[in-house]
């Protein structure tokens, strides 16, 4: 996402010569559940915090973590652009609209896929922060998200005195998602009125025009100093949610406006702008921008064309994809990013290929290729693709001296170069929300071993995975279907205090719940709530499991983490540590228990005494014939 400079041209010669000495991944270098644990082990941690400049410049005031003013950091932690002067000259340079936007959903993805109250909390306070630096009220795009930050104000970069357009829908997007998982009507206030300064603010006009925004222009006063976007997707998507949640039939149509423009100019091979797939970036100027193409809103509007299924949606879809594996799919193992194939370039403007295009790519490509499984235009290709990207990003975490750490390396460049050894934070949570997702996508990618919801159509409300049940959760109107990929059977589920019917298949309609035993996955479809998954059945007639594993806390640990173990009955149990390979590594308990509940500490340390390495390891409890696993990360 920067200029081209003769660092690229260098980098690019590197890269060239670098790829002979590495093999293509046969394999992925480690779960992708793992990774998504690892990276965010490394958020919660808050590398880079080391002096960043507290809010607004004041002295006394608070400090936040790094992302909320840096988006990237180097090798050895430092902040990316200290030192260097930033670009274009400041000391500091983030992008709060995108990057909050995209951080909150990999903290609120990993909050729906574990229960975690942090992954929870820093999306609040992250919006919460936000908030506190919208734009003036008295402005024509008053109350909206800044997307340039320098030196700690908001506003400078190649944006100047200017906002970008298509950023304050996915923000107002995720204010929406905090409100259903929260209940804080400050969320919904301000998604409110970033819907409506978006609709009073819609151009009209010729077809070239009617439906969309400009894309870069002064809050104040409207000024346009960059006029093209294709990223209209977000706002068709924020405003249709707005006008269905409030009944305003005036939002519905600027959604339905906007959509109208993406069908009529990039969608269009008629129009002068058909597959003009443009204006995203923040680290641009106009001119370094205007006719380079990006992969961003392209993808965007595959997964909106799914979404609504218009009329002829399957060619407009394949047109739009062929396009971007045209443009930036890396045609061949070798090609400039090594062996590490296959991936994608980021942009026309700055060709590298980066984990975060890649995973993206890998998302779009499988969710089309399921979407046509059954169509003339489909192509079992995609799925190949889809897969080998995620392989690909299972290998792209940093792996030297102290940034060893589970962050993403930026570009596959990275992997072996140290010209450009930047790992942004965007980058680190693109992996976490790209991977959760395609993890709903292709459940054979989810562990085996642990309680995670995969897929919803509802929003989430609350969910909690471990205690009385295996997982209990609430959507926002209680209604709803989902699915989970489970560690053991459910013995019977309850929604609403009523237990649901075990049913042979999903049939799209009926309430009650499925299991497959071959996929460990579970689907819920419910008319109330809250739903509660239990290992016991209510039935009289049912045997309840006698011992049950709990889930381990902290996960990612570092290096303390707490194993329970619920018994219906005194028994004999075993409580084991297994390395990945299956190897005991320690034995934590082996003996008589009694009924109730029961805690024990593991201190990241084998029997004899020796600290295990980082990674991934099975805690096992065995009672008789009964034998249950979860999972736990431990961090250093």
């Amino acid at each position: 996402m920067r200029p081209w400079t003769s660092h690229h041209t260098l980098a690019l010669f590197v890269l060239f010569w670098a790829h002979v000495a590495f093999a293509t991944p046969a394999a992925p270098l480690k779960p992708v559940d793992q990774v998504v644990d690892e990276v965010m082990a490394f958020l919660d941690a808050d590398v880079g915090i080391a002096g960043i400049r507290t809010n607004d410049n004041e002295p006394g005031g608070y400090p936040v973590p790094p992302y909320f003013y840096h988006y990237a950091i180097k090798d050895l932690n430092g902040l990316w652009s200290n030192g260097g002067g930033g670009y274009p000259g400041y000391a500091s340079v983030s992008y709060p609209a995108y990057t909050s936007s995209v951080g909150i959903d990999a903290f609120l993805a990993y909050w729906r896929y574990t229960g975690s109250p942090e992954a929870l909390s820093r999306a609040t306070a992250y919006a919460d922060w936000i908030l506190d630096h919208l734009t003036p009220a008295g402005d024509l795009y008053a109350r909206v998200p800044y997307s340039t930050q320098t030196d700690a104000v908001m506003g400078g970069g190649w944006d100047g005195e200017t906002i970008e357009l298509d950023k304050p829908p996915m923000f107002g997007l995720r204010l929406l998602d905090l409100y259903d998982a929260t209940g804080d009507g400050r969320y919904f206030a301000a998604a409110d009125t970033i819907a409506r300064t978006m609709a009073a603010t819609q151009m009209s006009g010729s077809v070239a025009d009617d439906g969309r925004w400009p894309f870069r222009a002064r809050p104040s006063d409207g000024l346009v100093t960059q006029d093209y976007t294709s990223h209209l997707v977000p706002a068709v998507r924020f405003l249709e949610a707005m006008g269905e949640r409030l009944g305003d039939p005036s939002l519905t149509a600027a959604s339905q406006r906007a959509w109208a423009w993406l069908l009529a100019n990039p969608c269009d091979p008629a129009s002068p702008s058909y597959q003009r797939w443009e204006g995203f970036y923040e680290d641009q100027s106009p001119d370094m921008q205007t006719g380079f193409r990006d992969h961003y809103s392209a993808h965007e509007m595959i997964v909106e064309l799914i979404r609504r299924k218009p009329a002829g949606w399957q060619a407009v879809a394949v047109d739009v994809m062929d396009w971007v594996r045209a443009t930036y799919l890396i045609d061949a193992p070798g090609a400039e990013v090594g062996d590490y194939w296959p991936s994608t370039f980021e942009w026309s403007g700055w060709y590298h290929g980066t984990f975060a295009s890649t995973l993206q790519f890998a998302r779009t490509a499988e969710l089309l290729h399921q979407a046509l499984l059954d169509d003339p235009l489909a192509d079992p290709y995609l799925d190949t693709l889809a897969q080998g990207m995620v392989l690909v990003s299972t290998h792209g975490q940093n792996d030297r001296g102290i940034a060893a750490d589970g962050r993403m390396h930026t570009t596959l460049m990275d992997i072996w170069s140290y010209l450009d050894s930047t790992s942004w934070y965007e980058q680190n949570f693109n992996t976490v929300k790209y991977c959760i997702e395609f993890m709903g996508l292709d459940p054979s990618w989810a562990p085996a071993d642990e309680d995670h919801l995969l897929r919803w159509t509802d929003p989430v409300a609350s969910i909690t995975y471990g205690g009385a049940a295996v997982v209990s959760f609430t959507t926002s109107g209680g209604a709803g279907f989902e699915m989970f990929k489970l560690a053991a059977a459910p013995g019977s589920v309850m929604a609403g205090g009523v237990e649901l019917p075990l049913l042979p298949t999903d049939d799209g309609v009926s309430e009650g719940w499925t299991w497959d035993a071959m996929t460990r996955l579970c689907t819920v479809r419910h008319g109330g709530g809250p739903v509660e998954i239990l290992a016991w059945s209510t039935s009289a007639a049912a045997t309840p499991r006698a011992a049950r594993l709990l889930l381990p806390t902290p996960n990612p640990a570092n290096p303390f983490v707490k194993l329970e173990i619920r018994l219906d009955a005194d028994a004999a149990v075993t409580l084991d540590i297994l390395d990945v390979r299956g190897r005991r590594v320690r034995t934590l308990w082996s003996g008589a228990v009694s009924a109730g509940e029961h805690a024990w500490r593991w201190d990241g340390r084998s029997d004899d005494g020796r600290d295990v390495a980082a990674g991934r390891y099975t805690v096992r409890l065995r009672s008789g014939l009964e034998v249950e696993t979860k999972a736990v990360t431990i961090v250093r």
